[in-house]
């Protein structure tokens, strides 16, 4: 996985009030993704978003990603920052502080966190809600499995806002970030991911590609300085919506799209490991202790959140500076 990340702990401090291991966008941008639920293995639900009206499009994506404009197939990958190698028998490892983000949508949170990054020399993950960059305007060429046609648990894009995460999304990758997928409906209900067949990922991943790799043409983006430098291939990894799915028919899936990791699954302190049967690793949430509240919960912002103040994002200040130094030394 290309973003490794090696930084001292104090970057802990950093992201104590953000976003650690996961994103929970604000409701007020359209295309948000949906933070886990507290448990360890399974979400709430995303806010049920309305499909609206509007003419449905003429065309409904392909079943593989086609060179579409606005994309520049890399001719290299983003460059690696951290050489990697092996430690000596009996050496200590380094500490690794793996940073990453579900959602990658709100344009505040894309330049908090460039800006966090640049100023502690790291390298991200983002894992991307594909829906953020089609309109709602075009919302029925989204088939999602077992749902109806173009609708999502979280919403749509917004198409005064497309440019700018397109332009977000260049200087990450051109700045040495992942990009990795987050799929697109966010589904988390009984009939979501949870219940998806390997046909339904297969089918969920084609349609996440056509929306990056052809998000110019589906935009009616004429814009010629408006691209990306990268396509779906450096895609290596995904986070499933909440963490869920079942693993005997997603892996396949994810196998066959050239995935090399998957970041959906709980751990305890652990070490990724690789997935048996499978040429991949699992890059597992971390479940930690929380400082303070004599209680554990994974290492993502909203589950830590969760325990500390139920999940809410307003409080007193004296319990923000709690909050804060909670996490810190949680982390």
């Amino acid at each position: 996985m290309r973003a490794r990340v090696l930084v001292p702990i104090a970057l802990a401090l950093a992201v104590a009030l953000g976003l650690v291991l996961g994103v929970k966008l604000p409701a007020g941008d359209t295309a948000a993704g949906s933070a886990p639920s507290p448990s360890s293995t399974s979400g709430t639900p995303g806010s049920s978003g309305s499909p609206g009206s509007g003419a449905t499009p003429t065309a409904s994506p392909g079943a593989s990603a086609g060179d579409g404009a606005g994309v520049q197939p890399p001719g290299s990958t983003a460059p690696d920052v951290v050489a990697i190698t092996r430690l000596a028998a009996g050496e200590k490892p380094p500490q690794f502080v793996v940073v990453s983000f579900d959602g990658a949508c709100k344009n505040e949170l894309w330049k908090h966190y460039l800006s966090l990054a640049a100023d502690t020399d790291s390298r991200f993950t983002f894992f991307l809600s594909g829906l953020c960059l089609l309109p709602d305007r075009k919302r029925f060429l989204y088939k999602p499995p077992r749902k109806p046609v173009g609708t999502s648990a979280i919403g749509f894009g917004d198409a005064a806002l497309i440019d700018e995460r397109v332009q977000n999304l260049a200087t990450a990758y051109s700045s040495g970030h992942e990009i990795g997928t987050h799929f697109l409906g966010h589904f988390c209900d009984a009939k979501g991911v949870g219940s998806w067949n390997q046909a339904d990922w297969t089918s969920e991943l084609a349609q996440a590609r056509t929306f990056l790799d052809q998000w110019a043409e589906i935009n009616g983006s004429t814009d010629a300085s408006l691209t990306l430098p990268f396509d779906s291939s450096v895609w290596k990894g995904a986070r499933t919506p909440c963490l869920a799915g079942k693993r005997a028919q997603m892996y396949p899936a994810f196998a066959k799209n050239g995935f090399t990791y998957d970041a959906s699954n709980p751990g305890g302190l652990i070490w990724p490991k690789k997935i048996p049967g499978f040429d991949m690793w699992s890059f597992p949430l971390q479940r930690i202790k929380v400082v303070g509240y004599n209680k554990s919960n994974l290492s993502m912002d909203y589950n830590l959140l969760y325990v500390q103040n139920g999940g809410l994002i307003t409080a007193p200040p004296a319990t923000c500076a709690k909050i804060e130094k909670s996490t810190y030394q949680s982390l």
